[in-house]
């Protein structure tokens, strides 16, 4: 099938955001979404953590509609993927972000699909501002050539590849609920309590087995989300040594961070993998026998967790974790047959929510196999009667 292709600039406006003076107090804590790197964090956007007024709108910022797309421009995040977002309300987002508005013929889902499908190529495009942040330039996205199909075939397309999207997003609600009703029943079963009070540093020990078998065990990181991932996933090229000799062994159940990262979320317990290496910087510790490593899973989620991190982080330019610096958490050791017991349920209600995050590993793999290939036409949609 011939397609015509046709650049983006003739197919769309371009828009280009901003930022309200966060001087000016009336700016802000408004009831319109302001959108910015740490939002697009979802295919889909329609809220924020930020808010800005009417004013504040009129001031710095501009609406990007329902059904345009929202993509990343510039920002350190360019240098692992590129942020694309359908938008499904009326949202301002900064300057940092453009706004495609598609024109009537070019279906603002479809195009949210395409550019999706062509990610790999607009991150190989990615350059480096004067400040060393990842940046994609304006000319890029006005010449990327998009192809003209019928509206009701773009439409068609859409209907058949959301499907994978809707079952992907429905997942994520479900977990997110279990996850809510774990935190909910620890807090309840622990946090209103009269336990013994302790430390952490008493309550765990460290870990410095290094890998000098050099086994083929996957190379981790821990990313500011609080998880453990591949780090060819993190990366898009490989930062670690082609010896692992001297990278720290870490197990299902022990916890590692990056001590030069902890304060803003690089800590967290593997449960991803049953074996791992990371860098030689990271700290890795277990749990003593005092307690479950699913109790203290649960305690690290605790918002007073984070806290601590960041006030017992120390330094100016480069802030650093101490493993010492466990010392000053205060955390309670309920008696052992109650974590058990709390053990006992979570434990079910967890194997459910990996079964869904395996799910939609597999459904966005099928996504987007069946992407670039809906959008050549070398896999074609039938345009069926209402």
């Amino acid at each position: 099938m011939n397609t015509i292709l046709k650049p983006l600039t003739q197919l769309s406006e371009i828009l280009s955001g901003g930022t309200p003076s966060k001087k000016i107090p009336e700016y802000w804590d408004g009831d319109i979404p302001w959108i910015s790197a740490k939002t697009m964090k979802t295919s889909r956007v329609s809220t924020s953590n930020l808010h800005i007024s009417k004013a504040g709108l009129e001031r710095g910022s501009k609406i990007a509609p329902k059904g345009s797309i929202l993509i990343l421009t510039r920002g350190s995040e360019l240098f692992n993927r590129v942020p694309i977002c359908f938008v499904e309300r009326d949202v301002a987002f900064n300057q940092d972000v453009k706004c495609i508005i598609p024109h009537k013929n070019l279906d603002g889902e479809f195009l949210y699909y395409f550019l999706t499908s062509i990610h790999d190529h607009l991150l190989k495009s990615i350059g480096v501002t004067g400040i060393g942040a990842g940046k994609l330039e304006t000319n890029v996205i006005e010449n990327i050539l998009v192809p003209c199909f019928p509206i009701e075939m773009q439409k068609e397309l859409v209907k058949f590849i959301s499907i994978y999207d809707k079952k992907i997003i429905k997942n994520q609600n479900e977990s997110a609920i279990m996850q809510e009703i774990l935190n909910a029943l620890f807090e309840h079963w622990f946090l209103n309590h009269n336990y013994e009070v302790s430390n952490v540093l008493d309550n765990i020990l460290e870990v410095k087995i290094k890998n000098k078998n050099e086994e083929n065990y996957p190379v981790l990181s821990v990313v500011k989300e609080g998880e453990f991932k591949a780090s060819e996933d993190v990366f898009t090229k490989q930062v670690y040594s082609k010896s692992t000799k001297n990278y720290k062994i870490v197990r299902r159940n022990q916890v590692a961070y990056n001590p030069a990262r902890a304060n803003i979320g690089s800590i967290a317990m593997l449960k991803e993998y049953d074996i791992g290496l990371v860098s030689p910087i990271y700290t890795v510790f277990e749990m003593k026998d005092t307690i479950t490593p699913t109790f203290f899973y649960y305690y690290m989620k605790q918002p007073i967790f984070q806290e601590m991190i960041k006030h017992h982080a120390i330094g100016t330019t480069r802030q650093n974790f101490p493993f010492e610096a466990f010392k000053m958490f205060p955390m309670i050791v309920p008696p052992m047959e109650h974590q058990l017991k709390f053990e006992e349920i979570a434990n079910p209600i967890e194997q459910k929510i990996a079964k869904l995050k395996e799910e939609n590993e597999v459904l966005a793999e099928i996504r987007d196999t069946l992407l670039p290939k809906l959008m050549s036409g070398e896999l074609p949609v039938e345009v069926g009667e209402e």
